[in-house]
């Protein structure tokens, strides 16, 4: 006569067998690596200016920090979080404005036409030029010059690179309060 109760005895030692398996599988695989910062983003490389001397006092800028570099006109303020940039990069959508950053909340996002957003400053401020290697830094937003005619930015959530030639945002996982990349095919190697 066969021992049914052999089949029921054999059960844990399969799981067991089963679980050991597993764990060791995981224990062995590869851990998930971050992709590396970009140069553009590592703020620690540029030299820091007087935020001050860029900053309009003028009631009508509302305490807004102003700078420009190559053909971008960015601003910084009023709010901690928000930046932009006027410019627009070949990636970016026909008769784009410009991006912005609002709060640390929401963007990047392309300024379309036809906006209220402002761009500059309201009272006749002349923005001084952030030059090549040179970053500012205002309340928790951070901008710099890694290379003539390239700018980036970030707030603690969100950032933005633009060039002349294509554009990279940045923004926390699973948000949709941002504006698109463009085609890996756009971006430079490094960057895909």
């Amino acid at each position: 006569m066969p021992d049914l109760a052999a089949p029921s005895r054999r059960r844990p030692l399969l799981i067991a067998l089963v679980l050991a398996l597993g764990v060791a599988l995981i224990a062995t695989a590869a851990p998930a690596t971050a992709a590396p910062v970009p140069s553009e983003l590592q703020f620690g490389n540029y030299a820091s200016v007087n935020a001050k001397k860029y900053q309009s006092l003028r009631f009508a800028d509302n305490g807004r920090t102003f700078f420009t570099a190559g053909q971008w006109r960015c601003q910084i303020g009023p709010q901690p979080g928000s930046v932009a940039c006027k410019g627009r990069p070949a990636t970016a959508p026909p008769r784009t404005k410009g991006v912005a950053i609002t709060n640390d909340l929401q963007g990047p996002w392309w300024v379309p036409p036809g906006t209220t957003y402002r761009f500059g400053s309201q009272a006749g401020f002349r923005a001084p030029v952030l030059k090549v290697g040179q970053r500012i830094t205002v309340a928790n937003t951070v901008c710099a010059v890694p290379r003539a005619n390239v700018v980036s930015c970030a707030t603690p959530n969100r950032a933005f690179i633009v060039t002349r030639a294509w554009h990279k945002f940045y923004f926390p996982s699973g948000d949709r309060a941002h504006s698109a990349n463009p085609a890996p095919k756009y971006l430079p190697a490094r960057l895909r």
